[in-house]
């Protein structure tokens, strides 16, 4: 058997969906095939070959087998990310991986399109709750079922023309015990060709003081050289509150972020000149490295025809506003992020979601019934014109 035949076996299961085990049969007749010289065909340098040739023909199945028609983005534009973070409405946080039906996804990144969306950011959770649900192997690396439901989402959005932000969720047990190592090594690796993936973020608001611990700091200093060495196409963020003078005693990623929650009364008073303040403290610590608006939004629990019910309101804090109010905060941050020329935004968050909390609840584009609210078309108008 030729090398020409060894390129279609590698082809053909990829191209016309092969059996699996038909494409096994022949990889194994094209190894058993391999002549060698009679002196070494039944020595143990014929089985090391024979092993090696086999490792050389499933790296080319599976090389043949990514996402080719994504190509990787290398460098971020000013304005060419126009996205928003997603969890689905009814299984958020953990239960996006172990409850959500794979035709929500495909329903949600249709909406996420329809709103001139193409980039989604969303979490890998590593914690206690994954492990549970059998999503997780001893070394706190994902399993099979892990990673095909991962697989599922990425050829979902990529379908409706939408990239993913991967923001890697550790619990404080995986940072403390470098469970996370694994963990990593696993999802990056196996998609360090892929496309469909825009960043490696390595975590959510790290700053925060409830998180800003030793183990997340011996973290960050490890795991920003350590995806770097696995995966030199993908660029690499983290998801500051705002704090970036705390990142730059670990060491930066290739794109600042910082996720836009200054008090409403501020921005209402200030308008766009708020947003391009934060952005020079901002570029201070990250000099020239693109910058990334990761998330901002509004609770809308204080409108009066759809906020939250009257019994959750004595519990709202002072950020939450009126649908109205959202829609005026959107317009003022897209225009900071225009002026300013950031990479792009993502608005925090695609969903409401039906919890007791009405200060988190309703900072959704989409109402529980699935209809729009005004910043939903703040946004579209914002996103069409940016990818002009």
């Amino acid at each position: 058997m030729r090398l020409l035949d060894m390129n279609l076996i590698c082809t053909r299961g990829v191209a016309d969906q092969t059996d699996p085990k038909e494409v096994s049969w022949m990889l194994a007749r094209f190894v058993g095939s391999f002549n060698l010289p009679m002196p070494v065909r039944s020595s143990s340098l014929c089985q090391a070959v024979r092993l090696l040739l086999t490792c050389l023909v499933l790296a080319t199945v599976a090389q043949a087998g990514e996402p080719h028609s994504a190509p990787v983005i290398r460098e971020l534009r000013p304005l060419s990310v126009c996205g928003v973070n997603y969890y689905p409405r009814d299984t958020s946080w953990g239960g996006l991986w172990t409850k959500t039906p794979a035709d929500v996804w495909e329903k949600d990144m249709a909406v996420a399109a329809s709103l001139g969306c193409n980039t989604i950011r969303t979490f890998l959770h590593f914690s206690p709750h994954i492990e549970q649900a059998g999503l997780l192997e001893k070394d706190g690396s994902p399993t099979i079922a892990y990673r095909d439901k991962f697989e599922t989402l990425l050829g979902t959005a990529w379908r409706h023309g939408i990239r993913v932000i991967v923001c890697f969720e550790f619990s404080q047990s995986w940072l403390e015990s470098a469970r996370w190592k694994p963990a990593l090594a696993a999802i990056v690796t196996a998609h360090r060709n892929d496309g469909r993936v825009l960043l490696w973020d390595l975590m959510n608001e790290p700053d925060d003081d409830a998180k800003w611990n030793d183990a997340t700091r011996s973290y960050l200093r490890a795991a920003l050289p350590f995806v770097k060495l696995l995966d030199t196409n993908h660029l690499t963020t983290v998801g500051l509150t705002w704090r970036a003078d705390r990142l730059e005693t670990v060491g930066l990623p290739d794109v600042m972020q910082y996720h836009e929650y200054c008090p409403k009364e501020a921005l209402f008073a200030e308008g766009p000149k708020r947003v391009l303040a934060t952005f020079a403290r901002q570029r201070a610590a990250g000099g020239t490295r693109p910058l990334l608006v990761g998330e901002f939004g509004m609770s809308t629990a204080r409108d009066e025809a759809n906020g939250e019910a009257p019994e959750l309101r004595p519990k709202m804090g002072t950020a939450p506003g009126t649908e109205a109010e959202q829609a005026r905060l959107y317009e003022i941050v897209l225009a900071g992020a225009e002026q300013g020329q950031a990479a792009g935004a993502l608005a925090w968050c695609l969903h409401d979601y039906p919890i007791k909390n009405p200060n988190e609840s309703r900072f959704g584009l989409v109402r529980a019934d699935g209809t729009l609210k005004p910043a939903s078309l703040v946004l579209r108008n914002a996103y069409l014109r940016w990818s002009q």
